[in-house]
């Protein structure tokens, strides 16, 4: 996915650390995955007030917090109904259909991790606070 269109630029996003020389020099089999890893320690370090999940991460925080920032820096929603997770701001021309999609926590972290709280709240998820 592409990062372009992030919405909180303030918040690192896979574009920044797809320009990192250790996710370059990783052998293009797992770059995706060295960069969203990368991403995650990125926003761990700049944002300390806010939890972010790493896309390994399968496990759905408790308490589960009601919005998240995926890695593009994209915001998705969850139904308190149903667990399930959705982008609002979806839009076919703007995205991959997969993101019009009802997501499980266990996807959309897999997917479009790291996740990140949109609040700083530490309490929020419970789990990893590196």
């Amino acid at each position: 996915m592409s990062s372009k269109r992030s919405k909180n630029p303030a918040l690192p996003v896979l574009d920044d650390a797809f320009r990192l020389e250790s996710v370059k020099d990783a052998e293009e089999s797992t770059r995706d995955l060295a960069a969203r890893l990368a991403t995650t320690e990125l926003r761990r370090v700049s944002h300390p007030g806010r939890v972010t999940w790493e896309p390994t991460d399968q496990a759905e925080p408790v308490p589960v917090p009601p919005t998240v920032i995926d890695g593009d820096g994209d915001l998705w929603l969850r139904d308190r109904g149903t667990g399930t997770w959705t982008m609002p701001e979806f839009n076919p021309k703007e995205f991959p259909a997969r993101c019009g999609e009802v997501l499980t926590w266990n996807q959309l972290a897999c997917e479009f991790g790291p996740l990140t709280a949109l609040a700083d709240d530490r309490r929020i998820g419970g789990g990893r606070r590196r």
